[in-house]
């Protein structure tokens, strides 16, 4: 079988199964329908001749971010991450591009207030995009502690800092699995989006917005890479449930709709400013991950079940078989943009959420994960750590 592998791949190598190069895939042909068109005028309008900054920006997104701020003519971009690698990668790829005179890149930790305190000093930025997260659901979910600390402590940070520095912007980049969570993670991006509101209500200086969206083509740690890998290798290719079902954009799409909400003009008639606003990315029709699976092992020129099988490994700690962009209770409201939606979940006021939010943080760097479940919890009452961990025991038993 890998012989026919190497054959229809192109292999120059006859050693190990990885040494050969595997074809270059349109990530937009996966999808079961076209990307969107999307007019980014408004998007310039926002970034152009501003100081932007972008935390995470190493990352899948926020590399993403960096490429096409870049192109809408800031006034300078600071681009922050905490992985060394990611962080040169991008810097060098906006050097090379001739971008050199208006970037700085920052080798910050975002959970430092004091490290990014001068980072904003030396920035003072207009636009803060929040793409740093920890996001791998089945990683965080072991590691809730370090999970709680970048997701929530972190980006407390970056909010408080900006309007400390007054920022006009702060743009939070959520995700699908922020609603009815599930996962720690998902649980932990919750508690952020919840600060994002508390605080866009609660003053007038800084302007925050959350935009939420599901998976994302290509990134680190997505089906695609991880697919890729294990056709190249023969096979099996793991999918965790048959009926397993995800909301799939590609990286340029779903930047583009980020940037697109971040700078929807707050004079519309269906939108006001300072009320907690999460704007919801459609992402079309969901995606069956088997099927997904049977579509990259034909666009390698191979036959799923017989050249490459296809193997379910049951559903890991915190991961649903579908994913929810909103609740039913979310009164989605269009913004006259197509592809954006504005939800309306619950807020808490910011007097209340203090307190509940500091233990959390409190409970993570003592390394207390009893404790820190508990304070989750109490924020997000959808999640409950005991009941999650009874039904992947649940799981497991009857594998």
């Amino acid at each position: 079988m890998l012989k026919k592998i190497r054959r229809l791949m192109g292999a120059s190598s006859a050693h190990a199964s990885i040494g050969f190069s595997a074809p270059s895939i349109d990530h937009s042909a996966l999808l079961p329908r076209p990307p969107r068109k999307i007019d980014l005028r408004s998007a310039r309008k926002l970034v152009a001749g501003k100081s932007v900054l972008v935390t995470g920006a190493g990352g899948t997104i926020g590399s993403e971010l960096c490429r096409q701020i870049i192109g809408f003519e800031p006034a300078h971009l600071t681009m922050v991450d905490n992985s060394e690698l990611a962080l040169y990668q991008i810097d060098m790829e906006m050097k090379e591009a001739g971008h050199g005179r208006i970037i700085t890149s920052q080798l910050t930790d975002v959970c430092r207030i004091e490290h990014l305190k001068r980072v904003f000093d030396r920035a003072e930025p207009d636009i803060v995009l929040h793409a740093a997260a920890f996001k791998h659901v089945p990683i965080v979910e072991e590691n809730r502690c370090a999970g709680a600390l970048t997701n929530v402590l972190g980006a407390k940070n970056v909010f408080d800092t900006a309007i400390e520095h007054e920022a006009e912007s702060v743009v939070f980049i959520s995700t699908d699995k922020a609603v009815n969570p599930t996962s720690f993670m998902g649980a932990t991006k919750r508690i952020a989006e919840l600060y994002a509101q508390a605080l866009d209500v609660a003053q007038n200086e800084t302007h925050f917005v959350t935009v939420r969206f599901g998976n994302v083509l290509g990134s680190t740690g997505s089906v695609v890479p991880l697919f890729s890998r294990q056709i190249r290798q023969g096979g099996p290719v793991t999918v965790t449930h048959p009926e397993i079902m995800r909301f799939f954009m590609t990286t340029p799409e779903a930047v583009q709709l980020v940037l697109l909400a971040s700078s929807l003009d707050v004079a519309e008639e269906t939108i006001v400013t300072h009320d907690g606003r999460v704007f919801v990315l459609d992402m079309g029709e969901p995606v069956k991950i088997l099927d997904f699976a049977k579509r990259m092992i034909e666009a390698h020129g191979l036959t799923p079940g017989k050249d490459i099988e296809i193997k379910f490994t049951g559903l890991r700690p915190g991961e649903k078989l579908f994913e929810e962009i909103f609740l039913d209770t979310d009164a989605l409201v269009k913004t006259g943009a197509e592809g954006v939606l504005l939800a309306s979940p619950a807020m808490i006021d910011l007097p209340l959420l203090t307190p509940r939010l500091s233990e959390v943080v409190d409970n993570a760097l003592r390394g207390d994960q009893p404790a820190l479940d508990e304070a989750v919890h109490h924020l997000v009452p959808e999640f409950s750590a005991r009941t999650e961990a009874s039904k992947h025991a649940r799981n497991q038993s009857n594998r």
